[in-house]
């Protein structure tokens, strides 16, 4: 009978640890604090541009042809990240 006891003992212990175990671990969830804040984040974006260049034909007489360049701007950009602690 005394056995008996003790088994019924332990499975109730085993079960209120696994309940205890499982609150602590929601709660813990249902208090992770998150809030939304805006940061600047800069993107690497390439332009094109024109620019004209002066060149001689074989007689000596000027004339201009367009040529496209490109250059690579830092854009500034918004973005909402989610902060949690």
């Amino acid at each position: 009978m005394s056995m008996l006891r003790i088994s019924r003992k332990l499975i109730l212990a085993a079960m209120l640890v696994t309940v205890v175990g499982i609150g602590s671990v929601n709660n813990a969830q249902a208090e992770a604090c998150c809030y939304w804040k805006t940061v600047t984040v800069y993107v690497a974006v390439t332009k094109s541009y024109t620019y004209y260049v002066t060149r001689y034909d074989h007689c000596g007489h000027p004339y201009e042809i367009a040529r496209t360049g490109y250059k690579t701007v830092n854009v500034p950009v918004l973005k909402k990240v989610k902060v949690c602690y």
